[in-house]
């Protein structure tokens, strides 16, 4: 299926005209990744949240961003962070995970896009969309969203050491559905892991992603399965 109509509509919607003008000026394949592609799949445009990937940005249109917005460059990962009235851009360069720590990782420039959707968490979060409304998803996570499945990329005990932040994501994405469907290693890795979380994860940060979940469509899922697990409760006095 095209989404050409639906991302039209999104970048109307996100007030993007201006930006891709920029990012265009280097010939730039241009994709929409995770809250944005979700909007697109969705057809519900709410999120302020854009998350935009090109092959690499370049010197020049970090130069023409910086003449007329207020940039915030992080030169290690290439990407930067715009924001423009009501919505918050996340522009990121191809990158691959070379080391993780279990939590920041070291990064390089990756050379395709199935290379930079291997660092991704869930499924469903690592479906990209191009401006032509042409979707490159190499999880089946088009089908995942459509069938309310929340699940992470690969061996999830391995994904979450590598950021423990995962797990915390994991909990609030249970409230993106009102009937989601889970799968039990990846409950039982975070149940197993949950020890360590604050060992790697700041608590100010996890409170940032919990304080999410009330903006979710349907916070009670994650509050009553940080209720269900004995491990996960010292969670609940962080949303």
């Amino acid at each position: 299926m095209n989404y050409k109509k639906q991302v039209d509509n999104f970048i109307k919607y996100s007030e993007l005209k201006e930006l891709v003008k920029i990012l265009k000026l280097s010939n730039n394949k241009i994709y929409f990744v995770g809250g944005a592609t979700r909007s697109i799949l969705s057809e519900e445009y709410n999120n302020t949240d854009v998350d935009i990937v090109v092959p690499n940005i370049e010197d020049d249109v970090i130069e023409e961003l910086n003449c007329q917005y207020d940039v915030k460059f992080f030169p290690s990962y290439r990407s930067l962070a715009i924001s423009i009235g009501n919505f918050e851009y996340q522009i990121n360069s191809f990158r691959k995970d070379i080391k993780s720590t279990g939590r920041h990782s070291k990064v390089a420039p990756a050379l395709t896009l199935k290379e930079d959707s291997e660092r991704r968490d869930f499924t469903f979060n690592s479906v990209y969309i191009n401006f032509e409304g042409e979707v490159f998803d190499f999880y089946s996570g088009v089908n995942d969203f459509k069938e309310k499945h929340l699940r992470f990329i690969f061996n999830p005990i391995d994904q979450i050491q590598q950021d423990y932040l995962r797990a915390i994501r994991y909990i609030r994405f249970l409230s993106l559905f009102k009937k989601i469907k889970t799968r039990s290693e990846d409950i039982e890795a975070i149940l197993l892991l949950s020890k360590n979380i604050f060992d790697f994860v700041k608590e100010k940060k996890i409170s940032q992603e919990l304080g999410k979940i009330k903006d979710m469509p349907y916070p009670i899922n994650s509050i009553s399965f940080l209720e269900k697990h004995q491990e996960l409760r010292d969670f609940l006095q962080l949303i």
